[in-house]
């Protein structure tokens, strides 16, 4: 089976095959994905030609979990020296939260490929849970800043649960579809046709709205002081949005068309990669400007972006300066 070769995924399951099959939770379980990929490879052993086709899943497999652990290590380091820094700030544990989670799928990866310990199902479904912690991870931190800048808004508070609310259903799709091995290609789950459909309307709408309400307000602030930390904090949010948008729209599109065959669904696991890493450069970047502009020596425009930097400090309005001492006051006067 060739990469970017498209396959109808139904096919690959045996007819009739629920009839038969044990239930987990009232879910039927298909039998080729209660094995390690080991276990899979065993079945084989007295034919080469088919163990060398099943040797390429575990290949896959194992370089999947060296890129995914390298990446979401890396994303744990820079968020755990950010969180020293500042233990206070709601989104720094969103982007180790959804890291670590990361890193668990990275484990459970690895101990599929080389273990019996771990089903191709459990593996599937620790990818399930953490692709949903981690677009809940960058919906709050987004969330957080747009609810700051936005004077404490209720109605921005809710509008975020309500659309945080669903994200589990991605998980129930995940966990309710078969999961099973494939020679050539690994561990997979047959999913429903509108499953990536499903978690493009899940996560696109959280990235847009909330990060056009905290950039609005971002480009507010700069056009008023016209300040180049208020223009490196606008362009840098306004290019994690893009991106992170982006991501999600191309590899949910990749998976939708089957735009890499079988291997599409890895297209699920590149989005979680890429928005983890934009989450934490995003944090990482705005910590180092509030160093940045905390250690230069400060003009009024640069005292103002301190006060009122929109996520290391309280949640006033900012569009009403006189909160925020003297000084702001007395430019608010001159403009």
């Amino acid at each position: 089976m060739s990469f970017g070769e498209h396959v109808d995924t139904k096919s690959i399951l045996a007819d009739g095959w629920e009839g038969n099959a044990a239930h987990q939770w009232g879910i039927p379980l298909y039998p080729l994905g209660e094995l390690g990929m080991a276990e899979y490879q065993a079945l084989a052993q007295d034919d080469l030609q088919e163990t060398r086709k099943r040797s390429i899943g575990i290949f896959v497999h194992l370089l999947l979990n060296s890129t995914l652990g390298y990446i979401f290590v890396r994303n744990i380091t820079r968020t755990v020296s950010m969180i020293r820094q500042r233990p206070d700030l709601l989104a720094s544990w969103c982007c180790l939260i959804q890291a670590l989670f990361g890193l668990v799928y990275a484990i459970a990866v690895a101990l599929f490929s080389t273990a019996a310990e771990l089903s191709c199902r459990r593996m599937i479904w620790i990818a399930a849970v953490g692709l949903t912690v981690s677009p809940i991870c960058v919906g709050a931190a987004l969330l957080q800043k747009a609810y700051m800048v936005h004077s404490s808004n209720k109605w921005l508070l809710v509008a975020g649960i309500v659309l945080l609310f669903p994200q589990p259903y991605f998980t129930y799709l995940s966990w309710t579809s078969p999961a099973t091995i494939v020679a050539g290609v690994g561990c997979l789950v047959i999913y429903p046709q509108e499953m990536p459909w499903v978690k493009l309307a899940l996560d696109a709408p959280i990235n847009i709205l909330f990060s056009a309400a905290f950039i609005v307000v971002i480009y507010r602030q700069y056009r008023r002081f016209g300040s180049s930390a208020w223009a490196r904090l606008m362009r840098n949010g306004i290019q994690t949005m893009c991106l992170i948008v982006l991501s999600n729209v191309v590899c949910m599109l990749g998976v939708a068309f089957n735009l890499a065959g079988l291997f599409s669904e890895l297209f699920f696991a590149l989005d979680w990669l890429i928005t983890s890493t934009l989450l934490v450069y995003h944090c990482a970047t705005m910590a180092n400007m509030r160093i940045e502009t905390r250690d230069r020596k400060r003009s009024p425009s640069t005292d103002f972006y301190m006060r009122t930097s929109v996520v290391y400090t309280r949640s006033e309005n900012l569009d009403d300066p006189t909160k925020y001492g003297p000084l702001s006051s007395k430019l608010h006067a001159k403009m």
